[in-house]
């Protein structure tokens, strides 16, 4: 990999894993914070929610922005935000402060996404994209696993301001480190014919619905919701799961750390795949194992439940560098923003959802029939990726 391509990954991959761990510093705090605002649970729940509604729903636009100003100017407008939100959280002298912070948080880094990922697909060579998306992954999944313990060690020793306090010292590092990129843009606007103007709502539309008409992206598209969904459910749905399922074998915030972990792995080894086999028909292999394995995970239980959850872990994380990669192939350079804040938006917008649906499956018959549902959303994923072969053996066609 060459000198340049490795400084674009690994930046982008320690500031993916700041703001993967800064939506994550919440969590073990909320004894803390109702203690300290007193407050109840479902007000911070509550305010969490907004946070990743907004985490999600920001990728869309964040990416158009990203394809007309360039990558760098909204990777630091990610961190900027993210420092000025974590300083706003570690100073926040309110329970309405620290509401406001934690939604500007979500905002700024849902910018990220988009952001990062356009930077690699068009600051990179396509020979060697899927290492890149592989190491840039592996700085997410590593931010994800470790904050938790982060936010509730500086918690226990010095106060949970000071987690947020730190947090911010490595946001404005990821800042200053930003700036020594090269700002990446596309060569000339991106030009519909139907096109109004970028700040309009309209016009964004008709981006996506333009989009939309490339068979092989729309069932990419189509294969991320389904993953996104049930991705969501697992990590919601997984710690009550082993409680009810696995007798108390393995400490579920443990297991739910082992499986971000093994993601490192899994994101890396998908990458390096990614640029040696052909990747439509490497991920129909994916998701060929990855359906069965979420469809046991509702029957299992003991030590076969957590293999089973390492498996399906290792395996949905693999699929990410390698659809990633396939995104930026098959959309046009100057819309890899778009396309990338579409599938971000899929991911953690739409699978949102998971939890409200995994709630009622919950209340109904138990843990079991949730995981039995996203076995079922997981086959869907897998007939999605069925027709994405059958649509890529077909000539390309012009979209614009």
């Amino acid at each position: 990999m060459l000198s340049s391509t490795r400084k674009i990954a690994w930046i982008s991959a320690v500031t993916h894993g700041l703001v993967h761990g800064a939506v994550l510093l919440l969590p073990p705090l909320l004894s803390d914070l109702r203690a300290e605002f007193g407050v109840s649970l479902l007000a911070i729940v509550g305010v969490a929610n907004l946070m990743q509604l907004a985490f999600g729903l920001a990728a869309i636009p964040a990416g158009r922005l990203a394809d007309r100003y360039g990558s760098r100017s909204m990777l630091l407008l990610a961190a900027g935000g993210c420092t000025a939100s974590l300083t706003a959280l570690a100073l926040a002298p309110s329970f309405w402060v620290l509401s406001a912070a934690l939604v500007t948080l979500g905002l700024s880094a849902g910018i990220y996404h988009p952001s990062g990922l356009s930077m690699l697909s068009r600051g990179v060579s396509r020979h060697e994209q899927g290492r890149a998306m592989g190491i840039h992954g592996v700085g997410g999944n590593l931010g994800a696993a470790l904050a938790p313990a982060w936010s509730a060690l500086f918690a226990a020793q010095l106060g949970w301001r000071f987690g947020f306090a730190a947090a911010a010292v490595l946001s404005f590092v990821c800042w200053a480190l930003t700036i020594t990129l090269p700002n990446v843009k596309a060569e000339a606007p991106v030009v519909h014919s139907h096109r109004a103007g970028l700040a309009s709502l309209r016009d964004l539309l008709l981006a996506v619905r333009a989009l939309w008409r490339s068979r092989p992206l729309r069932w990419l598209l189509v294969s991320t919701t389904a993953g996104g969904f049930v991705y969501q459910g697992v990590i919601t749905f997984l710690p009550l799961h082993l409680a009810d399922s696995a007798g108390g074998i393995l400490n579920a915030s443990f297991l739910m750390s082992l499986v971000l972990l093994a993601g490192i792995a899994a994101q890396r080894f998908g990458g390096e795949l990614a640029d040696r086999l052909p990747r439509e028909r490497l991920l129909l292999a994916e998701m060929a194992l990855f359906a069965p394995v979420m469809l046991l995970l509702g029957l299992s239980s003991g030590v076969g439940l957590i293999a089973l959850a390492l498996s399906a872990g290792f395996l949905w994380f693999m699929a990410q560098p390698l659809s990633a990669a396939m995104a930026a192939a098959y959309a046009d350079h100057r819309d890899h923003g778009l396309v990338f804040g579409l599938q971000f938006a899929a991911t953690f917008g739409v699978g949102s959802f998971a939890s409200t649906l995994g709630g009622l499956l919950v209340a109904k018959g138990g843990t079991p029939l949730a995981f039995l549902g996203f076995g079922v959303v997981a086959l869907l994923q897998l007939g999605a990726a069925m027709v994405l072969v059958a649509c890529a053996r077909r000539p390309a066609v012009e979209t614009r």
